[in-house]
């Protein structure tokens, strides 16, 4: 078989894989669906499911050698796999029960469930390991990707045995009695640890030898693992006193983790691969002028009620007009200091263009307009092939035989 036709293979299976695991999906929001407040409460969940299997499946279909699209598609379907032992658990419950048993152990939905290490682990491990040019950073780090694997494949079989029953009035038949107080387990979720840990520490090794392509491509995870951060860090921090608000928001906070698999797929595809430095600037602009609005806002608020306390609308409104008018100019002055740093390119081409036209506009000389429109596109676009076309003179037309030249004065 040739290459081609390997390449072909693997795309089709990837097609077929992808197919079988929206079809799980799909199962498992019919078993959320039987509650309508479970299925609202897991619905972003189910959206950010979707997000995987999507980018997984461009991935493995249009670069089947590259292992992160087969992750990718890994990671949702063992989120989904519990759907199907669910349901042919509960059509086997008389018939087999101790088979329900088994399939309940793996997918029944409860409180100290073990399904979820094999998927986040494989997602702060291997991904890490392995972005973005899906193999490990040298051939040193193997036997810690090995070690990875076998911790996830320990930590899971051991926190399955913790349970007295997989599901109401159905014992576990894996449970071991006492392994919850032994030091196995912390042991275990230690080794996990240093897993995780060691496995995003691989990611620092990478930018430190990278070059170009690789460094632009690293910083779109940097970006989407930073906005993440930051989405959890504010939640924690705003909501968590209000328990009714801490919990829709908490719904929210998955649909950010799909931009782990986006900007997995804008690397390895390399689409728009330096647009990055534009959307690290925009993202700190609109950030740090948000905080600097709602501050203005609510000191003009706090001002106002300290010193009128009888005109509270009246703060409301001064402050209302107030963050409206430092908007604009607050973000044009960030945008242009934070250009300055993340988005230097831009920066200076927009220099070399206003200069450009502050020589044509002070008067320059005709002669010298080609030479500094060719020398500020070079500078800014930076093309392999430049050239400039100009309409040739008018000709003069030639008189007549016979006929004298019209004279000029």
């Amino acid at each position: 078989m040739t290459a081609r036709e390997t390449l072909r293979t693997s795309s089709i299976w990837a097609h077929v894989i992808a197919a079988l695991v929206a079809v799980m999906l799909i199962m498992s929001v019919t078993l959320a669906a039987r509650r309508t407040d479970v299925l609202v409460l897991q619905l972003p969940f189910f959206v950010l499911i979707a997000v995987f299997i999507v980018v997984g499946w461009l991935l493995a279909a249009r670069r089947p050698d590259h292992p992160l699209g087969w992750l990718l598609l890994t990671i949702p379907g063992l989120f989904s796999l519990g759907a199907p032992a669910v349901l042919l658990g509960e059509a086997l419950l008389e018939s087999a029960p101790t088979v329900t048993a088994w399939l309940f152990w793996f997918g029944y939905d409860r409180p100290d469930s073990w399904v979820w290490l094999p998927p986040i682990g494989l997602l702060l491990t291997q991904i890490p390991l392995r972005f973005p040019t899906g193999h490990l950073p040298s051939p040193a780090w193997r036997w810690f990707s090995r070690f990875t694997i076998a911790a996830l494949v320990i930590g899971s079989l051991l926190l399955s045995t913790a349970s007295v029953e997989v599901a109401p009035g159905i014992p576990n038949p894996a449970y071991i009695d006492g392994i919850g107080d032994s030091l196995v387990v912390p042991l275990t979720f230690g080794a996990l640890a240093i897993a995780m840990i060691g496995s995003l520490a691989s990611l620092i090794v990478r930018a430190r030898r990278a070059g170009s392509v690789e460094a632009a491509q690293l910083r779109w995870m940097l970006w989407s693992v930073t906005i993440i951060v930051l989405v959890l860090i504010a939640n924690w921090m705003v909501v968590l006193p209000n328990d009714d608000g801490w919990g829709a928001a908490q719904s929210f906070v998955p649909l950010m983790f799909g931009l782990i698999p986006i900007s997995i797929a804008v690397a390895v595809m390399r689409y728009r691969l330096y647009e990055i430095d534009r959307i690290i600037s925009r993202t700190a602009a609109y950030a740090l002028v948000t905080l600097v609005v709602v501050g203005v806002y609510a000191l003009i608020v706090t001002s106002v009620a300290w010193l009128l306390p009888d005109a509270p609308t009246l703060g409301v409104a001064l402050a209302t007009l107030t963050a409206a008018a430092v908007f604009l100019p607050v973000l044009r002055t960030v945008r242009r200091l934070l250009d300055r740093r993340f988005n230097r390119a831009q920066y200076d081409a927009e220099r070399v263009v206003e200069a450009f036209g502050e020589r044509l506009r002070t008067g320059a000389d005709p002669h010298t307009a080609p030479v500094d429109l060719l020398g500020a596109v070079e500078r800014t676009l930076e093309p392999n092939v430049l050239g400039l076309w100009t309409a040739p003179p008018p000709l003069t037309p030639r008189p007549l035989s016979g006929e004298t030249p019209a004279r000029q004065d």
